[in-house]
């Protein structure tokens, strides 16, 4: 007996009861395409409801045996509602993201169904070729394989196909495209014309999408810079108070509390708002990884190996421990403390220097990675350049082979060498499909590989037209308007993050110099110091993820931030005895002729 069996055999009264709850779950399971049957899935999430509430009976029984760790049991009460809640809603999660991935690909996806009907081929013909394209339309792609499923293998007629497949997506847009198909061909209407003024308006719909997604994106991280901004200074301010000067104590601010707040809620929070720009921007679908591999396996590991030395060693060591005085640790205090020294920075400002500039140099290899395998993204503009000059030049007579050889002795920046490989296969004989198939081995931009995939299709089913052509440029000049748009809308964006962070590294070391200055406890004023300063660069430095997300739609693009933020860190700490000196000129009586005592 599977496990699946003996879930549903033994568990299928309480399935009945989940789908009392939960009457739409197998509406949720059919659109997520999870192929488990709906009354064994609600039994299964009957049983781990059931299996979770047992676990967390025991768990609490034995913290009352033991009358130690009370506080755990208000933290395990909620994890059996909570296991519940995640799995029953987990099908909608799963068909959320399905749907994000096939409204991503659509726009493209219906321009290449339009570009395949008005090369002279059927709608259904057409749709069937998109299961070949795979590695260009993933998701597209298994919408397509079960229509031909429908089709060929359960004897299905095209159109039943379709309504079958409009109630199953879980994306409405999709479900808006073979509904208003459908439509279409029973009322006789002009199937090509169709799909490719819905092409046309998708693209438009994304333009007008980009202004509302930065509005919105906007507005989130105004409230984020007040939330960073006042909570961190006034809790910090009064932290500082708190330990400096025991008559204005406040009870309940103590370094716990400190340490909660800055090592873990304001992460945190820059978290959240990176999960809500991505839940919010235009997503196409397909992401570069190589920056984040770069990062964890470089950068990542580069940072721990500098904090461990740099700050942990020297923190729980006490001073003249052999193990303190190890090669590395001492080479690390040279490079990044030497200068702060050599200026007057005070000591307790250290830890804060040592954690700047381990998160910079740690971070910099990965950053110059980023912006050196950005510039490949760039291979849109001269695709989209090409396409434009092959239409002008096919209005010459020339066959769509030809053209491209022609077109290979002009520049189109990085697609110039791609270009110039294609033609002069194309001159040896080889096939175009061929190809440009090998080249999108070697092409990473999602965009670029949709646009050659459908120029291939273009000329080899209807022998590369000056109408399909003229189609096929103008989607790519939308794709360009499109990433055109986002730039514009979003770089503006860019100085929410940056004045933030400016800010608060700028007031809360100022705050600290200034209490430094004034303090008559000084070891409890510098160990809390110790302990707040390093959680403020770790804080401006998830700002400078937040920055890249928001106005480069991807983490990656933070890392440059990162490291200019921690940077500008580095500087306001270099800084301090000159704001220290200030402090203690102003504070020196004077005399009543007007000198200085």
């Amino acid at each position: 007996m599977s496990f699946w069996d003996f879930v549903y055999s033994r568990f299928e009264w309480l399935g009945k009861l989940v789908l009392k709850i939960y009457p739409n779950l197998d509406e949720m399971i059919r659109k997520s395409d999870i192929h488990i049957y709906y009354e064994a899935y609600a039994a299964f999430v009957g049983f781990m409801t059931l299996l979770t509430t047992g676990i967390v009976g025991a768990l609490i029984a034995l913290v009352l045996m033991l009358h130690a760790h009370l506080l755990l049991i208000p933290l395990l009460l909620p994890i059996p509602f909570l296991v519940f809640v995640f799995l029953a809603n987990l099908p909608a999660l799963i068909g959320s993201s399905r749907a994000g991935g096939l409204e991503g690909e659509m726009p493209y996806t219906t321009a290449y169904l339009s570009i395949m009907v008005t090369s002279g081929i059927s709608p259904y013909t057409a749709f069937e070729r998109i299961s070949r394209s795979k590695e260009v339309f993933p998701k597209s792609s298994e919408l397509s394989q079960r229509f031909v499923l429908l089709v060929k293998v359960l004897g299905r007629d095209p159109l039943s196909a379709f309504s079958m497949l409009a109630e199953r997506t879980p994306s409405p847009t999709v479900k808006d495209l073979l509904s208003g198909y459908i439509t279409t061909v029973r009322a006789g209407g002009d199937v090509g014309d169709y799909l490719t003024k819905k092409a046309r308006m998708f693209f438009s719909e994304i333009l007008v999408k980009m202004k509302i997604i930065a509005d919105r994106i906007s507005g989130i991280l105004e409230a984020y810079l007040a939330l960073i901004l006042l909570t961190t200074l006034s809790l910090s301010t009064m932290y500082f108070v708190n330990t400096s000067i025991a008559a204005a104590a406040v009870p309940g601010l103590s370094g716990p509390g400190m340490f909660m707040l800055l090592y873990i809620m304001m992460p945190m929070l820059s978290g959240i708002i990176l999960y809500l720009a991505d839940i919010m921007q235009y997503k196409e679908p397909w992401i570069d990884i190589r920056p984040y591999l770069m990062y964890f396996g470089v950068s990542f590991p580069l940072m721990i190996f500098l904090l461990f030395f740099g700050l942990v060693i020297p923190a729980v060591l006490p001073p003249y421990h052999p193990m303190r005085e190890n090669p590395i640790t001492v080479a690390i205090d040279a490079m990044f403390l030497a200068p702060a020294k050599a200026v007057g920075v005070d000591d307790y400002l250290y830890p804060t220097l040592v954690m700047a500039w381990s998160l910079l140099v740690a971070t910099l290899p990965a950053a110059i990675y980023e912006i050196y395998v950005s510039r490949e993204y760039k291979i849109v503009d001269g695709i989209t350049r090409f396409l434009r000059d092959m239409v002008e030049i096919r209005k010459t007579g020339l066959a769509p082979e030809r053209s491209i050889i022609e077109l290979s002795r002009r520049s189109y920046g990085v697609f110039t060498n791609y270009l110039r490989r294609i033609a002069m296969q194309l001159s040896l004989g080889t096939p175009l499909s061929k190809i440009v198939a090998e080249v999108n081995k070697k092409i990473i931009v999602w965009r670029a590989k949709v646009l050659l995939y459908m120029l291939t299709d273009a000329v080899e089913v209807g022998g590369g037209t000056i109408d399909v052509l003229e189609n096929l440029a103008w989607f790519a000049e939308n794709t360009a308007a499109i990433e055109d748009e986002r730039k514009k809308n979003l770089r503006i964006l860019l100085l929410v993050p940056y004045v933030g962070a400016v800010l608060t590294v700028s007031a809360i070391i100022l705050l600290a110099v200034f209490m430094g200055s004034l303090t008559f406890q000084v070891t409890a004023y510098k160990q809390a110091a110790v302990v707040t300063l390093p959680a403020i660069i770790i804080n401006v430095y998830m700002m400078g993820f937040v920055a890249g997300k928001t106005s480069g739609g991807s983490v990656a693009a933070g890392f440059k931030h990162a490291v200019l933020l921690m940077l500008i860190a580095i500087l306001v700490v270099y800084a301090s005895p000159a704001m220290k000196a200030g402090f203690t000129n102003i504070a020196k009586p004077v005399g009543p002729m007007g000198e200085t005592a």
